[in-house]
């Protein structure tokens, strides 16, 4: 399920509360590139969804702040105190030890009974805390970056990519950046992504980029990496095509039907992704194209079998 606009708001804008507190002076055309969306949205951001905080723009530079030195620390404005409740119970999904950070940013208490209670599934990050500041300085200040990826085949590839976000896909959290290799943008699984380099010097933004990941969304069946998406050709019947017919995912294209079945071609990442929707819709999905996969499929319901029916039954 694609996470809801109201989700993505959300995050953007207490991210952007938690930099004014800290002191910083946001640009609206970075703020733009960062959470791929118009200028447009970031102006209202700042002069609608946050009109209730003392935020002005600076005249010299056009960069908008806190004015006097604001903090969010025991205000009385509801608003914000609900803002900052938000933020701290969002950032314990990520990482518990982000609360505590987000207690001393935010408004200087503890956030241990606030009303708040998520069940965002979101990948736990905390093993991998050094990569996940070093990816996101890199993100920030636009530098390239190398690394070593392990992919689903468990071959290991180096990479050199300008990094453009980190992203949170279906509870998983991937780095999503352009490969120099080719010009494409891709998504790489972040625990797979290993001794990692910083290059100095800036990279200049492709605009693109930005507008592909303007126009992405996680409605996908699965994070893309243009050199490893497959392609394979099912024919769909009975139950399974009714359902799938008027819910189609994005990852199926309908390539020819008739009065009995679909003839589809499903783009896929990994293997287990085929099979779960075939399993899900047995006997009515049929792989006739892959080998490997029905030998796959064949292999688990024999195991199965085995497993319900031990002897033989």
């Amino acid at each position: 399920m694609a996470k809801p606009e109201y989700d993505r708001a959300m995050y953007r804008l207490t991210t952007i509360i938690c930099r004014l507190n800290v002191g910083e002076a946001l640009e609206v055309k970075d703020l733009a590139a960062e959470f791929g969306v118009s200028p447009r949205t970031i102006q209202k951001d700042l002069n609608e969804r946050l009109s209730h905080l003392p935020i002005e723009r600076r005249e010299a530079d056009g960069r908008y702040h806190f004015i006097n030195a604001y903090r969010l620390r025991g205000t009385s404005d509801p608003d914000a105190a609900l803002v900052a409740d938000l933020i701290a119970a969002m950032i314990t999904n990520v990482d518990t030890e982000y609360t505590k950070i987000a207690d001393k940013l935010l408004k200087g208490r503890s956030f241990s009974t606030s009303g708040f209670l998520f069940h965002l599934n979101l990948e736990d990050v905390s093993n991998y805390s050094n990569l996940f500041r070093l990816l996101n300085q890199a993100v920030a200040l636009r530098q390239q970056v190398g690394f070593s990826y392990r992919n689903n085949r468990n071959e290991t590839k180096k990479y050199t990519v300008h990094p453009y976000r980190l992203a949170n896909l279906k509870g998983f959290w991937y780095l999503l950046a352009c490969d120099l290799a080719n010009g494409r943008l891709k998504s790489f699984y972040l625990k797979k992504i290993t001794a990692p380099i910083i290059h100095p010097g800036n990279y200049k933004v492709d605009d693109s980029v930005v507008e592909e990941l303007e126009n992405f969304t996680d409605a996908i069946f699965s994070p893309w990496v243009c050199e490893e998406c497959q392609n394979v050709k099912l024919k769909i019947s009975g139950a399974a095509r009714i359902y799938l017919e008027r819910n189609l995912p994005a990852s199926l294209t309908i390539e020819s039907e008739d009065c009995k079945n679909l003839l589809v071609t499903m783009l896929y990442y990994a293997d287990n992704e085929v099979l779960a929707l075939v399993k899900q819709w047995l006997p009515d999905i049929m792989i006739i194209d892959n080998q490997s996969l029905t030998k796959q499929l064949q292999a688990e319901l024999d195991q199965y079998h085995r497993q319900c029916c031990p002897n033989g039954v």
